[in-house]
């Protein structure tokens, strides 16, 4: 009769241990954020799940409490059924193979590995019994937790202060979500667009002054025309004298309709109001006051309030959705050649198309045709780039110019001379 109570006393204690293993494992492995959205969605048990993992400390402690009486409970029951059947010295050799064994298989490894593969159902099934646990030894809890608080000190852990992510482990999240299927890539390059929107600066997507196509506000109506009909804009800058005075800009739509009709008008009279923004500005700032103002164009301006260039609202949302084209437009990548002889080509350009353009020979028959500059920058570099990272050619030189996120932006082309030729050949070619 004892023996078959120790036995049973053995086999509910070994339940427990599994008990109390698949609840911690489900509990640290735990997808909050999919338990909030249950919780909004009123799933049944999904409250006092987020309940107990509030009070992760008590949840975690009374586990390995619980567990840690369980266990040697089961020890201790083993020796005295095992010493009764085999004596003192022998009983206590398999006492001990025998709870090593049970715990660890039954106790630990098992219930573990099914709540690894399965937290969120595991955490939702135990909730309610875990809650009466912690209740339950909430004053043995408290003993340990206080003796666990004075041997590690008072001092404030810094980790209460750290977000729960940053935005590079947020990166990571979103690639691995990708991997898995949920996303497409579109989908993740949108939100990692949104996410660095905040970042970028105005100065960093303006049109510099340079490239601006402006009037002065005396220029007649041919003229204008002429202009409108050359550019294809639908809207045009107007300045009072030089462009560091710009006093805003003119629409096609309301310039032609009086232009049609033979109306005796003045540029003035159709001037609309423009932006002007410090160069500092960030572009969700710029966004919300164009929206508000109704407003699509900018003028950026230096600390002295001259002109440094122009952006518009295609240039902000372009930053979030990519290159906006409109039906007339031309799909192309310029290459810009600098002062120095070197060349500056986007990274979504395609590299086998600029090599052809710039003469430059080009033969990687392990890269596939129709790929960027900035996925053969990625490929040659085995790794993300940053910017001024070099992949050295035969004939020249790419250099990493700028990036976006973990894209590459613009890069520099610089061809290599003979010379460089000659010696890059003779490092190729070792001599006999």
């Amino acid at each position: 009769m004892i023996f078959f109570g120790t036995v049973g006393a053995i086999i509910c204690l070994v339940t427990l241990s599994a008990y109390f293993s698949a609840c911690e494992t489900s509990y640290t492995g735990l997808n909050t954020i999919r338990i909030k959205n249950m919780v909004y969605e009123g799933h049944k048990n999904a409250e006092k799940v987020m309940r107990n993992h509030d009070k992760f400390e008590t949840l975690l402690t009374t586990i390995l409490v619980g567990n840690n009486l369980v266990n040697v409970a089961i020890s201790t029951l083993s020796v005295a059924l095992f010493t009764q059947l085999a004596g003192a010295a022998m009983g206590t050799v398999i006492a001990l193979i025998f709870s090593f064994t049970v715990i660890l298989t039954f106790g630990e490894v098992t219930p573990k590995t099914l709540a690894k593969r399965n937290s969120e159902r595991y955490a939702l099934r135990f909730a309610g019994s875990l809650h009466i646990v912690i209740t339950i030894l909430m004053p043995i809890t408290w003993g340990f937790m206080k003796l666990a608080g004075f041997i590690a000190g008072k001092g404030k852990n810094d980790s209460e202060d750290a977000p729960s992510f940053t935005e590079d482990e947020l990166f990571v999240m979103i690639d691995e979500i990708e991997e898995e299927g949920t996303l497409e890539k579109s989908e993740s390059e949108l939100i990692k667009s949104a996410i660095q929107f905040d970042d970028i600066k105005v100065s960093e997507i303006y049109t510099p002054r340079s490239n601006i196509t402006a009037v002065d506000v005396r220029t007649v109506s041919e003229e204008m025309k002429a202009i409108f009909k050359e550019t294809e804009y639908s809207r045009i800058l107007v300045y009072d004298g030089n462009i560091d005075r710009i006093i805003g800009a003119v629409h096609s739509k309301d310039f032609f309709p009086k232009y049609v009709d033979g109306d005796d008008f003045e540029i003035s009279e159709i001037i609309r109001p423009v932006k002007f923004v410090p160069e500092n500005t960030s572009i969700a700032t710029l966004l919300s006051d164009l929206q508000k103002s109704k407003i699509h164009m900018a003028v950026v301006l230096d600390n002295f309030g001259g002109t440094l260039g122009l952006v518009s609202l295609e240039d902000v949302l372009e930053e979030l959705v990519g290159d906006i084209w409109d039906e007339s437009d031309e799909v192309n990548y310029p290459v810009i050649e600098d002062r120095d002889g070197s060349f500056i080509v986007l990274g979504e350009a395609n590299i086998f198309n600029v090599m052809g353009n710039l003469g430059l020979e080009f033969n990687k028959e392990d890269f596939e045709e129709g790929g960027t500059v900035s996925a053969f920058m990625h490929h040659s570099l085995n790794g993300i780039p940053r910017k001024g990272d070099l992949v050295d050619l035969r004939t020249m030189r790419i250099v990493v110019k700028s990036m976006k996120g973990r894209r590459i932006k613009e890069a520099r082309i610089i061809p290599k001379s003979e010379k460089e030729i000659e010696e890059f050949d003779s490092k190729e070619t070792p001599e006999i």
